[in-house]
């Protein structure tokens, strides 16, 4: 039907001399370096950090280092009372060791004080007769 045909649409290039002169003086028409404004970066202000904090995470972080405070206090305490513990151990373990001592001293106080030989002589020296087999040994 409708056919195209090359030779009814005629074109022609330019020239490359043509070319080069538009685009010159487009060129020259056109700023060659934009003038950007200095940017100049002030520091957030605190107040203006926390209004970008939300008031969950304000939350979130009081309850974090109310917890780290809680934690450190409960260690303390903690660490105290088991020192105070200890302390308290070894005083009535040296009790137990004094009084283990005095009746290990009081033992051996009595066996020595029972002893057959020296009721004999005692009993002799106060003028009575002793029947060995009447001598028993009291524990």
């Amino acid at each position: 039907m409708a056919e195209l045909k090359v030779h009814d649409y005629e074109f022609t290039e330019p020239h490359e001399h043509e070319f080069t002169e538009e685009t010159e003086q487009i060129a020259d028409k056109l700023p060659q370096d934009p003038q950007r404004p200095e940017v100049i970066r002030i520091p957030a202000s605190p107040q203006r950090r926390l209004k970008s904090i939300s008031a969950l995470e304000k939350l979130i972080a009081t309850f974090v280092v109310l917890a780290v405070i809680t934690l450190a206090i409960l260690t303390i305490s903690i660490r105290t009372n088991i020192s105070q513990v200890e302390h308290d151990i070894s005083l009535i373990q040296s009790d137990i060791n004094e009084k283990t001592a005095e009746a290990e001293q009081l033992e051996q106080e009595k066996n020595e004080l029972s002893k057959t030989d020296r009721i004999k002589k005692i009993a002799e020296d106060q003028g009575l007769s002793i029947d060995d087999g009447n001598l028993r040994k009291v524990d």
